[in-house]
């Protein structure tokens, strides 16, 4: 009877160590306190939440507040670094075509930067799986990383078809080619994109557009990715075409000319690249809407 006693006291002891050895692990590493520069990671993180407290983000649109309890960065382009430093980051994440010029101010904060590559949808994937290690690894968004790969990868359009992906700000218009997200993402669900790459890029993966771009393309399908009022840079489309000459073979494009959903498709979705895939499989099987 003394024998089996002192066996419990010595196992129950055990388990006493064992959970306070992991109470103190947890304790010596709380969650990182993240700023993200760019919103799908913020939306990423919330499958990380034991990993990662994301205190600062950057507005997705001009006219959307960003989420209760969060340190308003402002514009994705210009963070306020004012406001960065209030929110006492150890992390932050950015993109690096975008914000790599912002490494020496980050510096001096004591934080450290991740760049992000999200041209294209693997390197988004991949860039998300950087996050999850930067932050400690966390399983929940590893499996969401896997399970919208997967997603993406069960997808096709039925049958081939040309696009011209457009990229449209007030007064003028860049095609976006395959180094593109968006021209990406359209290629590995099936579509052709018009101008894969370009060597004239003004930015990467998006070319001015010209009259004999225009004129070449002959596209099955138009999409139209709008920065700023859709509305008013539609119509301005409708204007060029109405011109006629090369602009006028877009009102022949069988399967039409869409207007993306801004919400969607304004900047990488990350997790949402899914529902941007299926968004544009569905357009293959879409009756034609003419301009106007």
């Amino acid at each position: 009877m003394r024998r089996t006693t002192s066996w419990l006291v010595l196992v129950l002891l055990v388990e006493f160590l064992l959970a306070a050895s992991f109470a103190g692990s947890e304790q010596a590493n709380p969650p990182q306190r993240v700023a993200t520069l760019l919103p799908f990671v913020e939306d990423a993180l919330a499958f990380a939440e034991e990993r990662a407290d994301v205190v600062a983000s950057v507005r997705r649109s001009l006219h959307e507040p960003i989420a209760a309890g969060l340190v308003d960065l402002g514009n994705p382009h210009s963070p306020n670094l004012e406001r960065l430093a209030e929110s006492r980051p150890d992390l932050v994440i950015g993109d690096r075509s975008l914000h790599a010029r912002l490494a020496e101010p980050i510096s001096r904060l004591g934080a450290r930067l991740l760049l992000l590559d999200i041209s294209g949808v693997d390197e988004t994937f991949d860039s998300l799986e950087a996050v999850s290690g930067a932050v400690g690894r966390s399983p929940t968004l590893e499996n969401q990383i896997h399970a919208t790969r997967s997603e993406i990868d069960s997808l096709s359009v039925d049958a081939p078809a040309k696009i011209l992906a457009l990229f449209g700000t007030p007064g003028s218009f860049f095609v976006m080619t395959d180094r593109a997200w968006l021209g990406d993402l359209a290629r590995k669900v099936g579509f052709e994109n018009v101008l894969a790459d370009g060597q004239q890029e003004r930015f990467p993966g998006l070319v001015p557009v010209s009259d004999e771009v225009i004129a070449m393309a002959r596209p099955d399908l138009v999409l139209l990715v709008a920065h700023g009022d859709p509305t008013r840079i539609r119509a301005e489309l409708v204007r060029r075409s109405e011109q006629g000459g090369a602009w006028g073979n877009l009102s022949a494009a069988r399967l039409g000319v869409h207007v993306l959903d801004p919400n969607l498709f304004g900047a990488n979705p990350g997790l949402k690249l899914s529902l941007a895939a299926r968004a544009l499989v569905r357009l293959a099987d879409s009756p034609t809407t003419p301009l106007p």
